[in-house]
C-alpha cells in the first residue's frame, strides 16, 4: 500500500522501545516522519544517537505511556516481548486503554496470538508488523513490512510504517498471520543459504570461482539482490560484523518446526538447517552472520578456516 503522508496519520506522538542493529534506524526514519518520538531501551547508552536525532529519553514506562496512545517495539524474541511487556509496570500496564501496541520482531505465532488476547482484555489493541530486510535496509527505510490486526488501526498506522519501509502489506486482521508469514520467509531464505553453501563448498574444492559462481547463478537464474547479496558475502567468507546473528538464525528454524509439529508437517529442510546452526553455533559462530553457514558446510566438506 502507498500514498499515504505521515501528516495524515493522528498520531502525533509514540513510544518506541528497542534501539538494536534493526531498531535504531527504524526509530531515526520515525522521527523523520515528524511525530514526537520517546525512545526506551535496556541499555540506555545505545539511545544516544536517538537522542541527538531529536528523541527524547524515557526511564519510567508507566508514567510516560500513561498518556501516549501508540507504541513500536522491536525486540529479538519472544523472551524480550515478555521481559518489557508482561512484567509489572511494563507495557501492559502502562498503556491507556485504546492504546495501540505495534510489535515489530520476529514472534512465534502462538506467542503473539496469546500476546494480542491478553492487550484485548485490557483494552489495547496489538498490531504484528514484522519486516524482512538487514540493517542497511533499515537505514534506507525500504524494508518490507508485514502488518495485520484491525483494519482500521493499520490503515491509521499506515503513513508512519511507510517511513520505516514499503511495501506494506496488510494480511488480516490476526496478529499472528503477519509471524506466520514472516516465520516461513525466514525459513525459505535460510533454505536459499544452505543451497548456496552446499554449492559453493563443491565449487571451492573443483576450482570455480565462488565469486564467478555467485554472478553466473544470480544472472542466468535469480536476479535478486537477496541472492546477490548473500552469495557474495559467502563467497567472499564475509561473516563479520553480522547483520542477522547465526543464533537468531537457529530460533526462526525452530520456530517454524513448532508451527509445523502443531499441525503435522513434515519439513525435512528444516530440520537439517538446525543441524547446521547448530553445528555453526558450537564452533564459535553464535553471533557471526548466519550465512556463516557457508562456512560450516565448508568445514564439513574439509576445508581450514581463515585465520
Amino acid at each position: 500500500m502507498s500514498g499515504h503522508s505521515a501528516e495524515r496519520s493522528p498520531y502525533k506522538e509514540a513510544v518506541w522501545i528497542g534501539t538494536g542493529n534493526m531498531g535504531l534506524p527504524m526509530a531515526k526514519n520515525l522521527l523523520r516522519s515528524g511525530i514526537r518520538l520517546g525512545v526506551h531501551n535496556r541499555t540506555p547508552q545505545r539511545l544516544a544517537p536517538l537522542l541527538k536525532a531529536g528523541a527524547h529519553a524515557i526511564a519510567d514506562l508507566r508514567g510516560s505511556l500513561s498518556g501516549t496512545p501508540l507504541v513500536f517495539t522491536m525486540l529479538a524474541d519472544d523472551a524480550a516481548v515478555k521481559e518489557t511487556v508482561l512484567k509489572e509496570g511494563g507495557l501492559l500496564d502502562s498503556l491507556p486503554q485504546g492504546g495501540v501496541h505495534v510489535s515489530m520482531g520476529t514472534l512465534s505465532p502462538g506467542f503473539v496470538l496469546e500476546l494480542s488476547k491478553t492487550h484485548t482484555e485490557r483494552g489495547q489493541i496489538l498490531v504484528s508488523a514484522p519486516v524482512f530486510g538487514r540493517p542497511d535496509r533499515a537505514e534506507a527505510g525500504t524494508l518490507t513490512i508485514v502488518a495485520a490486526g484491525p483494519q482500521k488501526t493499520l490503515e491509521s498506522l499506515l503513513p508512519l510504517l511507510e517511513h520505516l519501509g514499503s511495501p506494506v502489506f496488510c494480511v488480516g486482521e490476526d496478529p499472528s498471520l503477519a509471524n506466520h508469514i514472516k516465520v516461513l520467509g525466514n525459513f525459505t531464505l535460510a533454505g536459499l543459504l544452505e543451497t548456496l553453501a552446499e554449492s559453493l563448498s563443491l565449487a571451492r574444492r573443483v576450482g570455480v570461482s565462488p565469486e564467478q559462481l555467485v554472478e553466473i547463478l544470480d544472472t542466468a537464474l535469480y536476479r535478486s539482490p537477496v541472492f546477490r547479496n548473500y552469495g557474495q558475502l559467502m563467497a567472499r567468507e564475509d561473516f563479520q560484523p553480522a547483520g542477522f546473528r547465526m543464533r537468531l538464525g537457529l530460533k526462526d528454524v525452530r520456530l517454524v518446526q513448532k508451527e509445523a509439529d502443531r499441525v503435522d508437517v513434515a519439513l525435512p529442510l528444516a530440520d537439517l538447517l538446525h543441524a547446521g546452526f547448530l553445528a555453526g553455533i558450537h564452533r564459535g559462530m553464535e553471533d557471526w552472520d548466519w550465512s556463516a553457514l557457508g562456512q560450516v558446510r565448508a568445514e564439513d566438506a574439509g576445508a581450514a578456516r581463515k585465520k
